[in-house]
C-alpha cells in the first residue's frame, strides 16, 4: 500500500534531486509504472474500482444480510449463496465479506455500584493433564472480595454448592447477583425470559435478585471476566496434582488477593467487606442438589452420569427419584430414601452395596456364599485387604466374607469399615475381633485404644459373630 510518506518521498526524489523514474523505482523498491502514476497525479493515486468476483452479482443481497445480522459468519453466507446457485469457494466469500465482518469499536457506560448491591458469578473451564475441571467464581462487585472453588462437574448441584460456599465465606448475601445466560439460571430468552424454577426458589430462600446479562454485553459483568483471566495467569505456572491440591492453591491465592489493597478502591477486599451491608444468611441452609427420574434395571441398578449404583432388589423395574448431591446420590421411593452411595466421577463404574442383594440371595441359596464374597470384596479396598489377609492366615475367605456380611446387616457401612481398619491396625484378620470392636463401639468404647497389649474378648462380645438368619 502506498502511504502519504512514500508518495512524498517519490516526489522529492523526482522534483528536487532530479532522479529518473527507473532510479526512483530501484531506490524505493517500487514498480516503475506506480512511480510514474505518482508523479503524474502529484502523489495521489486514484482509488481502485472493486474487482469483479463471483460474489459481485450477490453484493447487494449480502449487504442486506449483514444489515439484518451483523455477526454473520462467512461460512453461513457461503451456505446461503450456495442455495442460490453460487459456485465459488468459501475463501472467495471470506475475501469479499472481510470489510462487512470487521468489528466495530464498542463503547460502554461505566457502571457505578453501591456497597452490597451486586455480586457477579460465572464458570471457568480449566483443562489439566489429569482431567478437565470447572471453577465457580464469585466476586462482590463493590469490595472485590473473591471466592473461587473448582469442581469435577458444572451441573446444577455444583452451581448451588458454589453459592453456598461463597455465602458462608462472605458471611452474607449481596442484594442482587449478575449472571450470563447459562442454563442453570436462564432457560430461554425468546419469546419471553424464562428462569430456572429451582434456582428461583434458591434465590427466594436467600433473598437476592437475579440479573441476567444482556447478550453480547460482557461489560455488565466485567469484574468476574477480568478475575478469571487473572486466575488463568496464576495457574499457568502451577502444577496441581489433583482437585484438592488445585483448590488449596487457589484458596491461598484468593487469600493473598483479598488482603492486598485494590488499585481502584485503595482498600483490601477483606477490609472493605466489613462496610458492605450484606443480607444475613437464613437459619436453615438450602440443599445443594438436583433431582432426576430413573428406572431401576432388572438387576437392581440405576444409571447416573454413566455409572451404575445398586438399589435393593425388591425395587427392580420401578421408577425412582434420584437426588444428586456434590458428594453423594440418594435413591428415593415414595418419599423414603432406599439407597445412598458416595458419588463417583469416573465413567462406567459399578457401585454396589452388599445388603441390597438380601432379597435376591434368599431365592438363590446355592449361589449365596460365593455371591456374598464377590459383593464384599468389591465393596471397599480395606475389606478386600482384610479378607485376603484372613486367607493368608489360613481362614476360609468365603466364610470370612459371610461373617462380615452378617455384621453389615446389623451395623452401617461406616461402622463396619471403622472396625475393620481398627482390626488391621492391630494386625489381626479374625472376624471375631471385628465383631468385638463393633460391640465395644456400640457401648461407646474401643478395645486396645489405650492398652499396651491385645484385648481379651468375652463370650458375650463374641455372640454377635454367631450365624444369622438371612
Amino acid at each position: 500500500m502506498i502511504d502519504d510518506e512514500l508518495a512524498a518521498r517519490v516526489l522529492q526524489l523526482y522534483q528536487v534531486e532530479n532522479l529518473s523514474i527507473r532510479q526512483i523505482a530501484d531506490y524505493c523498491g517500487m514498480c516503475r509504472k506506480t512511480v510514474s502514476r505518482l508523479i503524474r497525479t502529484d502523489g495521489k493515486l486514484p482509488p481502485r474500482s472493486p474487482a469483479e468476483t463471483l460474489v459481485s452479482p450477490y453484493r447487494r443481497l449480502v449487504e442486506s444480510w449483514y444489515a439484518e445480522h451483523p455477526k454473520l459468519k462467512a461460512s453461513q453466507v457461503h451456505a446461503r449463496l450456495r442455495e442460490l446457485g453460487f459456485s465459488g469457494s468459501r475463501a472467495t466469500v471470506e475475501r469479499a465479506t472481510k470489510k462487512l465482518r470487521t468489528k466495530k469499536p464498542v463503547m460502554f457506560h461505566e457502571r457505578v455500584l453501591l456497597p452490597a448491591e451486586e455480586a457477579q458469578v460465572d464458570w471457568m473451564v480449566l483443562c489439566l493433564p489429569w482431567g478437565t475441571v470447572y471453577g465457580f467464581v464469585y466476586i462482590l462487585a463493590w469490595s472485590r472480595y473473591l471466592v473461587v472453588r473448582f469442581y469435577l462437574r458444572m451441573t446444577f448441584e455444583f452451581f448451588l454448592d458454589g453459592h453456598l460456599e461463597a455465602f458462608r465465606e462472605c458471611v452474607g448475601v449481596a442484594h442482587a447477583h449478575r449472571y450470563d445466560n447459562l442454563k442453570s439460571v436462564v432457560i430461554s430468552r425468546k419469546p419471553v425470559l424464562r428462569l430456572n424454577a429451582q434456582f428461583l426458589d434458591f434465590s427466594r430462600h436467600y433473598g437476592f435478585a437475579i440479573h441476567p446479562c444482556t447478550p453480547y454485553r460482557p461489560n455488565e459483568k466485567g469484574l468476574v471476566e477480568r478475575v478469571i483471566r487473572d486466575i488463568r495467569s496464576f495457574l499457568y505456572t502451577q502444577n496441581p496434582k489433583d482437585l484438592s491440591d488445585l483448590n488449596r492453591l487457589v484458596k491461598h491465592w484468593c487469600g493473598v488477593r483479598n488482603n492486598t489493597p485494590h488499585s481502584i478502591t485503595g482498600r483490601s477486599p477483606g477490609d472493605a467487606t466489613f462496610d458492605e451491608p450484606l443480607k444475613k444468611l437464613p437459619a436453615i441452609s438450602y440443599p445443594a442438589r438436583r433431582s432426576d427420574v430413573a428406572k431401576v434395571s432388572k438387576t437392581g441398578f440405576v444409571e447416573v452420569d454413566g455409572n451404575r449404583y445398586s438399589v435393593p432388589s425388591r425395587y427392580s423395574g420401578k421408577s425412582v427419584t434420584v437426588m444428586l448431591y456434590p458428594e453423594k446420590i440418594e435413591v428415593i421411593v415414595n418419599s423414603h430414601p432406599v439407597a445412598s452411595h458416595r458419588r463417583s466421577f469416573a465413567r462406567k463404574q459399578t457401585i454396589e452395596h452388599p445388603t441390597h442383594r438380601t432379597d435376591l440371595l434368599e431365592i438363590t441359596p446355592a449361589y449365596k456364599e460365593k455371591r456374598i464374597y464377590q459383593l464384599m470384596t468389591g465393596m471397599d479396598a480395606d475389606i478386600t485387604r482384610f479378607i485376603h489377609g484372613a486367607e493368608r492366615d489360613g481362614h476360609d475367605p468365603v466364610k470370612v466374607a459371610y461373617v462380615l456380611f452378617r455384621l453389615l446387616l446389623q451395623f452401617k457401612k461406616p461402622c463396619l469399615l471403622s472396625a475393620i481398619r481398627e482390626a488391621l491396625t492391630q494386625k489381626t484378620t479374625r472376624p471375631e475381633v471385628v465383631a468385638a470392636i463393633l460391640a465395644k463401639e456400640k457401648r461407646g468404647t474401643l478395645p486396645g485404644k489405650n492398652e499396651g497389649h491385645s484385648p481379651v474378648f468375652s463370650t458375650d462380645e463374641l455372640k454377635i459373630a454367631q450365624p444369622l438368619k438371612i
